[in-house]
C-alpha cells in the first residue's frame, strides 16, 4: 500500500499546495477565501513531510468526512485556527495508515508548529468520533476515488490555464505594440482633406509674400503647420497586461465525498 516518504514526488509542491488550501478551506470555511498564511502552510507541511499524493488525498477523504460527521452533530462554526489543525491531523492519520513506518507525532509538531500534546489530544478526539477505523479501500472506495478524479481534473485545469497565460505572455514580447504617434481622431478622408487644405493655404502664402515688399530690417518667418500639430490626440502607453484566466471551479462539492 503506497505511503511514506518520497525522494521523487509525483506532484509539484507548489501546486498540491494550492489544491490542498483551496480544497481544505472550501470543506471546512466555505464562504471564506484562502487565506495565503494558510496556503504558505500547506507548502511548508508538503514540503517537510514529502507525502505522496495517495496520503494526501486521503487525508482530504478522512477530513471531509470528519467535517460531515460535526455538521450532524450540530457543529458546523470553525475557525481559522481549527482549518491549520485539522489538515494537520487528517494528514497525520492519512500518513499513520498508510505507513508503518511514518512520522511521530514529535516530527508532525515540528513542522506544523503545533504542540505534541494539543497534536495527541486531537488525534485521539478524532479517533474515537470514527470509531477507531481507518480503514480505506483505495482501489474500491467511492470516496478516495472521488477524490483522485477531482485532483486531476483540478491538474489538468490548472495546466491549461497556466500554458494559456504563457503563450499570452510570450505573444505579448514577441509582438510588441508600439506606441502611436500623435493624430486627429478623425476619419481617412478627411485626413487627407485637411492636409490638402494645409497644403493649398502654405502655396498661396509664399506666393503672397513673394510679391509684397519686406521691410528691410524685418524679416516675417512663416509658421510652420505640420500634420500633428492639429487636433491632435493624448499619447497613449501600449497594453502590457495579458489576460488572466478565471480560476476553475470544480463541480465536486465537500458532501460528494462522503
Amino acid at each position: 500500500m503506497p505511503g511514506g516518504v518520497c525522494q521523487i514526488l509525483d506532484y509539484e509542491v507548489e501546486l498540491m499546495a494550492d489544491y490542498v488550501s483551496e480544497m481544505v478551506t472550501r470543506i471546512v470555511l466555505p464562504h471564506m477565501p484562502v487565506n495565503q498564511s494558510f496556503r504558505k502552510f500547506c507548502s511548508q507541511i508538503l514540503t517537510s513531510t514529502r507525502l505522496p499524493s495517495t496520503t494526501i488525498l486521503l487525508g482530504m477523504n478522512y477530513l471531509a468526512k470528519r467535517v460531515n460527521m460535526m455538521a450532524a452533530a450540530g457543529q458546523t462554526t470553525h475557525t481559522e485556527g481549527q482549518i491549520w489543525r485539522m489538515l494537520t491531523i487528517s494528514l497525520l492519520l492519512g500518513s499513520k495508515f498508510l505507513d508503518d513506518n511514518t512520522f511521530q507525532n514529535k516530527s508532525w509538531s515540528e513542522v506544523s508548529g503545533i504542540p505534541v500534546h494539543e497534536l495527541n489530544s486531537l488525534e485521539y478526539e478524532w479517533l474515537g468520533a470514527i470509531n477507531w477505523c481507518l480503514y480505506v479501500n483505495l482501489d474500491e472506495s467511492k470516496d478516495y476515488n472521488a477524490w483522485l478524479k477531482n485532483w486531476k481534473e483540478w491538474l489538468g485545469n490548472k495546466k491549461r490555464a497556466q500554458a494559456q497565460a504563457n503563450r499570452e505572455r510570450l505573444a505579448a514580447l514577441a509582438s510588441p505594440v508600439e506606441p502611436e504617434v500623435a493624430r486627429p481622431r478623425n476619419s481617412p478622408t478627411y485626413a487627407t482633406w485637411h492636409q490638402q487644405q494645409i497644403a493649398e493655404y502654405e502655396r498661396l502664402s509664399s506666393m503672397k509674400h513673394a510679391h509684397a515688399p519686406q521691410p528691410p530690417a524685418y524679416r516675417r518667418e512663416q509658421p510652420t503647420w505640420s500634420y500633428n500639430s492639429w487636433h491632435t490626440a493624448p499619447l497613449t502607453p501600449p497594453d502590457s497586461g495579458y489576460g488572466t484566466p478565471d480560476d476553475w471551479n470544480p463541480s465536486i462539492s465537500a458532501a460528494g465525498y462522503v
